[in-house]
């Protein structure tokens, strides 16, 4: 049972909005504010991470105020906090500034937009994206995140096909195109979430815990099965360590005990659903592992400052299924 890939399947990661870029030198260009697109492109999801993928050439990536930085064939580079920034075949180059309304115009969800823009020099090929999740419940994992992750993505990984799928040969369109791609982006993103806690030092710290086998045993049970009647007792038996160990390495890696760790993550699979479906508060307390709607309110007033009701009254229709 693996941690991460728990928790990227409860925040609902979907990659969209695919571009497939010729580019030949010279050239640069400005991304829009991942932020205007999230509603356009990302049916209505308030989370937004700009990913491109280098198939071809080489390029630079840069931040405003920060270093260039070198990207190479079969290297990846994205933007966990959306940050605007510039792709230029060198540095120094004043950049074209894509509006959010350019990258709409030419993109759809799920679909794929071919773009030729330079002048005469060396090409460089860029599969560009978005990852489109839940704001609420993805906040764990990129709060932590840097604002660039860059990373080599290995020729061995199903990730490496990306270029092919957006670009297949002999055939205009395949079934369950769009589908494939979702996925492979995914696992473009995992590689590279996996890439930047590989290199991370050992010391204490919530990514550094989806190293440490007993916190990420214990993280895995919590995103898989949030509603279980956990106890600190049977969260340890499970993961095969004492109650006193398990608490020590989940106070040293995450800041918390395990249990409260749980109670604040109940509470924002709580709120996701609150937003997002129809179902009773009294149901929705139970699955979050509360045995009475009363506790549950209380519980939730001190998380976020409102009653479950008037959470649900100010957050519905905000969500990917868009609730009248």
């Amino acid at each position: 049972m693996d941690a991460l890939s728990e928790l990227l399947r409860v925040i609902r990661l979907g990659g969209t909005a695919f571009i497939d870029a010729e580019l030949s030198a010279p050239w640069a260009v400005e991304t829009p504010p991942p932020s205007a697109l999230a509603a356009r492109l990302a049916s209505g999801e308030e989370r937004v991470i700009p990913y491109h993928f280098v198939a071809a050439g080489a390029c630079c990536a840069q931040l405003k105020g920060h270093e260039p930085l070198e990207l190479a064939t079969g290297h990846a580079i994205m933007f966990p906090h959306g940050d605007v920034h510039v792709l230029a075949s060198k540095p120094g180059l004043r950049p074209l500034q894509i509006t959010t309304e350019a990258v709409v115009k030419a993109t759809q969800p799920n679909s794929i937009a071919r773009i030729c823009y330079g002048g005469e020099g060396a090409r460089t090929r860029l599969i560009c994206g978005f990852f489109a999740c839940d704001e609420l419940l993805s906040e764990q994992l990129v709060a932590r995140l840097p604002r660039v992750i860059h990373c080599h993505i290995s020729a061995e990984s199903a990730a490496a096909l990306l270029p092919q799928w957006v670009r297949p040969p002999g055939a205009a369109a395949l079934p369950g195109l769009g589908a494939v791609l979702g996925k492979l982006s995914e696992l473009l993103f995992v590689d590279a979430i996996r890439s930047y806690v590989e290199s991370l030092p050992e010391k204490e710290g919530w990514l550094t815990g989806l190293k440490d086998r007993y916190v990420s045993h214990g993280l895995a049970l919590m995103y898989a099965h949030p509603g279980a009647r956990w106890s600190l007792a049977s969260l340890a038996t499970r993961v095969g360590i004492s109650r006193t160990a398990l608490t020590d390495h989940f106070v040293r890696c995450t800041g918390m005990a395990p249990m409260q760790y749980l109670t604040q993550w109940r509470m924002r699979i709580a709120a996701d659903a609150l937003a997002n479906s129809d179902r009773a508060i009294k149901l929705v307390a139970e699955s979050a592992g509360f045995g009475s709607t009363a506790a549950f309110t209380r519980a939730f007033n001190r998380e976020f400052g409102a009653s479950p009701a008037r959470w649900r009254r100010e957050r519905s229709g905000h969500g990917r299924w868009g609730r009248a």
